[in-house]
């Protein structure tokens, strides 16, 4: 089946620098300001803080952080404060990494077979496609443990697929200990059968990331937030919903008719809808398409209608992806999702008033179902390994396609 490759791996890199205050010249006094006011923001503003983490763990921490404060360097007291946040345990109340104007040039992924560099700065190539081994002299499971707990997070597929956004910035990774105190990381990595050690230095941000895989990356829809493709051979149509909102001079409403009017004048007999890697927005914006999916006897037929799913798809997309369990014959294939089904969200943000360092706060919990489990699961689970990744292997969509010929067998 030709088609345009599904990238699956998007990176969302904080690349341009932050207008955080000198956070070095902060007084023990500023930094006691800034912990008691967000203790206070947190507790006012979220539904349930301590649905997670106990009451009183919670506030010996703060206790513990204001008692060392002469004690640490501003890299472990932003650490702490991270890691007070992501305690918390909601995948939407969150400091995000934030505070210098440099990152290690390495963006990683956790494939079936381990993690992966997958994207890096053009002076560090040499570690492309390198497999991981070992974080600063620890194995790598050790090490993820270690930076799990500053990564706000619903389950567990959330922290994967968020990881990599705290690993890469040297203030984190020296707040934890995982990186000496220049900045500078000790990775062990294995490539081509060979292993070596590496000391990874900050860059300043603002590089160009440069991916590699077996043929080049189309990137023609990139900034998007909704389009599709039809595969004659296949005479599947594939709709990527890659954010819950509405573009501009494209309402969605109008793309939705176009696009259900194609069905009409063309052969389909598979409809995709991808959520692949779409963080959120409004989830009233996909409606439309539910709606019409829902009276169409022609496409909402098990076996018709498919909905991709991985750890990328987060907060209203999980939404989304409940409302076309509830109301569609979907069979839903990939990975289970990095947000929770139920899950709190609709997102307050604060800013702590010396530091200056920016906190998303959730103000409600969205009851809209009755599945408690951590992540929303599909029927067909589709996880890629990284020779998966490099040869561009689409594992999801893969399932789709052959799904006819495997039930009939």
């Amino acid at each position: 089946m030709k088609r345009i490759q599904f990238i699956g791996i998007i990176l969302i890199m904080w690349t341009a620098t932050f207008s955080v205050q000198n956070l070095a010249d902060l007084s023990s006094e500023d930094w006691r300001e800034d912990i008691e006011y967000l203790e206070e923001r947190l507790i006012s503003i979220h539904p349930n803080p301590f649905f997670r983490i106990d009451r009183g763990v919670f506030q010996a921490s703060i206790e513990a952080l204001e008692q060392g404060l002469d004690e640490l360097s501003w890299y472990e007291i932003y650490t702490r404060l991270t890691e007070i946040v992501a305690s918390i345990g909601d995948g939407h109340t969150v400091v995000y990494p934030q505070g210098s104007s440099t990152l290690y040039p390495i963006y990683t992924y956790w494939f079936s077979d381990g993690l992966y560099v997958i994207a890096t700065s053009e002076s560090e190539q040499r570690l492309l496609n390198s497999k991981v081994l070992e974080i600063s002299g620890m194995k790598v499971d050790d090490a993820l443990k270690a930076l799990r707990r500053v990564v706000s997070h619903d389950n567990e597929w959330g922290f994967m697929n968020s990881h990599s956004d705290y690993l890469n910035k040297p203030e984190i990774m020296m707040g934890l200990g995982l990186a000496d105190k220049e900045g500078n990381l000790l990775l062990k990595i294995e490539n081509n059968g060979v292993v070596n050690e590496v000391l990874v230095e900050p860059q300043n941000t603002g590089f160009q990331w440069v991916q590699k895989r077996i043929e080049e990356i189309d990137r023609t829809y990139i900034g998007r937030k909704y389009w599709y493709q039809y595969y004659p051979d296949s005479k599947i149509l594939h709709f990527h919903y890659a954010s819950c909102g509405s573009e501009k001079g494209n309402p969605f409403i109008f793309f939705n008719f176009e696009m259900f009017l194609f069905t009409w004048t063309n052969a389909v007999d598979k409809f995709v809808i991808d959520l692949r890697g779409n963080g959120g927005g409004s989830s009233v914006i996909l409606e439309p398409f539910i709606l019409r999916m829902m009276i169409d006897w022609r496409l909402n037929r098990t076996g018709k209608f498919f909905v991709l799913i991985d750890r990328g798809t987060f907060s209203s997309a999980v939404l989304n992806a409940i409302s076309l369990k509830k109301r569609t014959n979907a069979i839903f294939v990939g990975e289970p999702t990095g947000g929770s089904p139920r899950h709190y969200g609709e997102v307050k943000r604060f800013v702590l008033p010396n530091s200056g360092i920016s906190v998303s706060c959730s103000s409600t919990y969205w009851r809209t179902t009755s599945d408690t489990s951590p992540a929303f699961m599909p029927d067909i689970i589709a996880i890629r390994s990284f020779e998966d990744y490099y040869y561009m292997r689409d594992l999801a969509m893969e399932a789709v396609e052959f799904y006819r010929i495997e039930k009939e067998e």
